[in-house]
C-alpha cells in the first residue's frame, strides 16, 4: 500500500522548563509515563472503523522521552521520541472492509497498531519578564508505523510514513520550587488539522531534579483520497526529569 499520512496521528512532545539554569547552555531530559485514551475511526480502502467499538482497542499507558536544549542568542531545540503500540483482540459485532478485504461479522480478529513518532523543535523567545516567558517557533513530526487486521485465513496491514510541520508555541511560569507550562502545536488546511496541547505542573525539591504532573490532548483529521482518520488522544501523565 503507498504510504501516506492519513492515519494515526500519535504523537508525542513533552516539553519542559528550566528551573535551574547555569549558564547560557541549559540541557533537560525528561521520561514521561502517559494514560492515553484513544476514540475515532478510520478508513483504508473500505469501511469507515470505529477503533474501539469495532476493534477493540483500549486505553493504553505508554513511556515517552523528550529532551529540550537552550542556547543564548540561538533559541531553544526540542527532541522527542514516542513509541506507541496498540494490541487488541476482538469479535466483530459487523462485516468490515480494510484495504479492499472483507470481514464478515461474529469474525475473531486481531489488531496491531504499531507506530514510532519523532519530533524535532525549535523556538526563540519574544516575551521573557520575571517568572513568565513566552516562546514561538516550528515542530516537524516524523511519523511511521502501520495498522494491521488479521483474522486466521487473512490479513490486511497499511503503512504510513510522512513528516508532518506544525506551528508552535509555549507558555511558561517559572518559581522558586514550582513551575507551570503549556506547550502547543498545530496545523490546519482544508478539511485536515492536527493539534496537540501539552500542560504540566513540575515540582522541584532537589536541584537538577524534578518530577512533573500533567494533561496531554491530541485531536487529529486527515483525509487522503478514500482514505480518512478522526482521532484523539487525551489523558493525565507522570513524568521524571533532569535538568542542569
Amino acid at each position: 500500500m503507498k504510504k501516506t499520512a492519513w492515519t494515526i496521528g500519535a504523537l508525542m512532545l513533552l516539553p519542559v522548563s528550566s528551573a535551574f539554569a547555569l549558564g547560557p547552555v541549559d540541557l533537560e531530559l525528561e521520561v514521561v509515563g502517559w494514560q492515553s485514551s484513544l476514540t475515532g475511526e478510520t478508513r483504508s480502502n473500505g469501511s469507515t472503523i470505529d477503533l474501539k467499538n469495532d476493534l477493540g482497542l483500549n486505553d493504553k499507558t505508554a513511556m515517552f522521552i523528550r529532551g529540550r536544549g537552550h542556547i543564548t542568542l540561538l533559541g531553544n531545540l526540542y527532541v522527542g521520541l514516542t513509541p506507541l503500540k496498540y494490541d487488541a483482540t476482538s469479535t466483530l459485532s459487523r462485516t468490515i472492509t480494510y484495504e479492499n478485504k472483507t470481514f464478515a461479522a461474529s469474525t475473531p480478529v486481531t489488531t496491531s497498531v504499531d507506530l514510532q513518532t519523532y519530533d524535532l523543535g525549535w523556538t526563540f523567545t519574544p516575551l521573557n519578564i520575571g517568572v513568565v516567558s513566552a516562546e514561538l517557533g516550528a515542530n516537524v513530526k516524523f511519523i511511521n508505523g502501520d495498522v494491521t487486521v488479521k483474522s486466521s485465513t487473512q490479513t490486511a496491514q497499511a503503512d504510513f510514513s510522512a513528516p508532518v510541520p506544525m506551528l508552535k508555541a509555549v507558555l511558561r511560569a517559572n518559581g522558586p520550587l514550582v513551575s507551570a507550562e503549556v506547550d502547543g502545536m498545530a496545523i490546519a488546511y482544508a478539511k485536515n488539522h492536527l493539534y496537540d496541547v501539552t500542560a504540566q505542573v513540575k515540582l522541584n525539591p532537589f536541584p537538577f531534579m524534578y518530577v512533573a504532573g500533567g494533561y496531554r490532548f491530541i485531536d487529529v483529521k486527515l483525509t487522503d483520497g478514500d482514505k480518512f482518520a478522526s482521532m484523539k488522544n487525551k489523558g493525565p501523565f507522570l513524568g521524571l526529569g533532569v535538568d542542569f
